[in-house]
């Protein structure tokens, strides 16, 4: 899930009648855990299943898996519901999105600060306090929580990339990380997959933000659970 994620939320604990608002039958559901999430399924590249669950008395969560080609916002607040939706993939962090009664109402920047935009750019501003939306900001450096060997590593790979075949070669040799430390292996895997200290930090942001709007952020306990698998 670190290299991408497509999460929706809304304020309905019938999961049943999320389903049914996500264009699937409910009669299909299927009980099951994230790691047997695709099994007995043939999913291609242009499907999509949706695991769905009870988050709290009120909200259900969402966590689409595989390519939704639809936006499930408008359908999942209708009813006077609110809903949020937010996504990322390696290639990028998804503005998160924030629908009030089959209409969008927000659309948030985790990444620019104070940048929002829709008929109510500033709904969800009371969420966000002591939050960090900046991929520019540079205070991770200091964080004491950081990976061990992250400034280090980062310092060499930029070295390395400097030091790279002029343009029109290609770089990407195995000869290229001969003198990686070994124990930067698993720093390496995280960078290939997207991984950025202050994006990092955005995304955690805005996690808690739906978190608090929802009464409980995504987290272990739900993650391990047995939740309801749609394909949608």
């Amino acid at each position: 899930m670190g290299a991408s994620f497509h999460g929706a939320w809304v304020e309905d604990p019938d999961v049943g009648d999320v389903a049914t608002r996500l264009g699937a039958d409910p009669a299909s559901g299927v009980g099951c855990r994230w790691a047997d999430l695709r099994s007995g399924l043939d999913i291609d590249e242009n499907g999509c299943l949706a695991w769905v669950g009870r988050l709290t008395e009120n909200w259900t969560q969402i966590i689409f898996v595989g390519n939704p080609d639809f936006e499930p916002l408008p359908d999942l607040s209708s009813g006077n519901r609110r809903a949020l939706c937010f996504s990322w993939t390696v290639n990028g962090v998804d503005d998160l999105y924030y629908a009030v009664d089959g209409r969008c109402r927000t659309v948030f920047s985790v990444t620019r600060p104070g940048v929002r935009g829709g008929p109510d750019p500033h709904a969800l501003d009371s969420y966000a306090s002591g939050l960090q939306f900046d991929a520019q900001d540079s205070s991770w450096e200091s964080d004491p929580d950081l990976l061990p060997g992250w400034m280090e590593y980062c310092a060499w790979e930029e070295r390395r990339l400097e030091e790279a075949p002029s343009e029109g070669d290609y770089a990407g040799t195995g000869d290229d990380y001969e003198g990686m430390r070994p124990e930067w292996g698993h720093l390496l895997e995280l960078a290939v997959n997207g991984y950025n200290p202050p994006i990092a930090t955005c995304i955690t942001s805005a996690l808690i933000l739906v978190g608090r709007v929802t009464g409980r952020e995504l987290d272990e306990a739900w993650l391990e659970g047995v939740h309801t698998r749609f394909r949608v």
